[in-house]
């Protein structure tokens, strides 16, 4: 009883600091890690050496990976890859379905490109889309943000689905396969709550915030404008846009089908293994967009995506090793294992446990990353404990992170002051939306747990 105590006082010193000081989270979760250490019996040195192990470990196990990502994510964004991406689709749909073109541009794109970054890109052709086909704004905005969370929550190499399958101790390949089948139902169901909800709703159902006046039609036309006319000229090809994404992607998975098919030792299998590494399969990705897409980048700039990518990827990777610190002491200390049998003893459905976790974690301190490190770490002896298998686990967990969003992160800032809605209106369209994505995500786990 003392050491869960303990460890829910190093929670609560945990959360303290994140929400009411300025350490971040890096800090308070070294810091919450060493309270939980030494609060449940723990010697020091040892609870020194399982921090240091468990963020060395998390860093040698997704460093590299999260680095990568982000410089794929810069040549993309750079290149106007992403821009390419959604206007091939949008000319596929046609504007009367423009919120298909816009889920499934904002599904593909976030794959390497942060949602925060992809969304400020592809903002102007949301607005361009509405004005021309006459579809409720808000209707296109939720529908390209959600599209967007949706692979980013789901599918690696983003920094989220990258931990959680770390933790859990999942073959990157196998939780790409099933994120992106997991990601696919969540991304039809947001579709539908999109096209049939918030595109029924009157204009004046939208609210402009008191700060963001309408914008001016002429700054309208001439957007859309430059929108139609200057980017056949400055976009690569959609083959050349699409590529670097396709690339890792199927490198890891082709790695995933052979280890699975092949017997050990075949000669396919040395050569998947090698390119289907995380590690190599994304560099390869990353060799693929230099070559097909350094024409569309000012020849100055074409290698400084690499340097930029370091001050993006810097703090995720840190952020995420600390909760690999925290992961780490909590095992050492036993209390996952105490947690996993007061849980196992409840009527609650194991398959909820994650989701709440990482949703409750999500509501208090907004940030879906510490979220799912902290549901992923809790988590992990349930799934050691055969009560839960870590496939089911990990895709709760990433449709818990949706679960509990509200105004105390910064996607719901960004979404809220480049298509300039109050904070009402924000809450009722993308707040909502996120919930759906949440409870649809649940459902699809449900589905899985019943094939595995």
């Amino acid at each position: 009883m003392g050491t869960l105590v303990a460890f829910l006082i190093g929670l609560a010193v945990m959360f303290f600091l994140m929400l009411k000081t300025k350490v971040g989270p890096f800090m308070s979760m070294l810091f919450g890690s060493l309270v939980i250490g030494l609060g449940c019996g723990v010697s020091s040195a040892d609870t020194i050496s399982a921090i240091a192990g468990g963020f060395g470990n998390t860093c040698k196990s997704i460093g590299i990976v999260i680095i990568f990502g982000t410089i794929l994510g810069e040549y993309l964004e750079k290149s106007n890859a992403t821009q390419k991406i959604a206007t091939t689709l949008l000319r596929l749909t046609g504007d009367k379905n423009a919120d298909v073109a816009l889920a499934a541009t904002g599904f593909v794109v976030s794959i390497p490109v942060f949602c925060d970054v992809a969304l400020i890109m592809l903002a102007p052709i949301a607005k361009a889309v509405a004005k021309k086909s006459r579809l409720k704004l808000g209707a296109l905005a939720t529908v390209l943000a959600l599209g967007l969370l949706i692979t980013n929550t789901y599918v690696a190499p983003t920094p989220a689905p990258l931990s959680i399958a770390s933790i859990l101790g999942i073959d990157v390949g196998q939780s790409i396969l099933w994120g992106l089948a997991a990601s696919l139902f969540v991304v039809v169901v947001v579709w539908a709550y999109c096209r049939f909800f918030l595109q029924k709703k009157p204009d004046d159902w939208y609210v402009r915030s008191d700060s963001t006046a309408l914008e001016d039609s002429e700054n309208e036309d001439g957007e859309e404008t430059k929108l139609s006319n200057a980017a056949p000229a400055v976009m690569p090809s959609f083959l050349a846009s699409i590529l670097p994404i396709l690339v890792p992607i199927v490198l890891i998975l082709f790695n995933t089908t052979c280890s699975m098919l092949l017997p050990e030792g075949a000669a396919l299998l040395t050569v998947s293994s090698f390119l289907g590494d995380k590690n190599i399969a994304l560099a390869l990705g990353i060799v693929t967009a230099i070559l097909l897409l350094k024409k569309s980048i000012p020849q100055n700039e074409v290698y400084d995506a690499m340097t930029n990518a370091l001050s993006t990827a810097g703090p995720v990777i840190f952020i995420t090793a600390a909760g690999g610190a925290l992961s780490k002491i909590i095992d050492a200390t036993g209390v996952g294992v105490l947690f996993a049998d007061s849980l196992a003893a409840s009527a609650l459905p194991v398959i909820i446990i994650p989701f709440l976790i990482c949703g409750f974690s999500k509501f208090v301190q907004g940030s879906s990353s510490v979220a799912v490190i902290m549901a992923s770490t809790l988590t992990l002896p349930l799934c050691n404990a055969g009560l839960i298998h870590p496939i089911v686990a990990f895709i709760a967990i990433c449709a818990g992170s949706g679960f509990g969003s509200h105004v105390n992160n910064s996607f719901f800032w960004v979404f809220a002051n480049l298509f300039g809605y109050d904070t009402k209106t924000t809450l009722k369209s993308l707040c909502v939306g996120q919930h759906v994505m949440a409870f649809a995500g649940l459902v699809a786990a449900c589905i899985v747990s019943m094939i595995l």
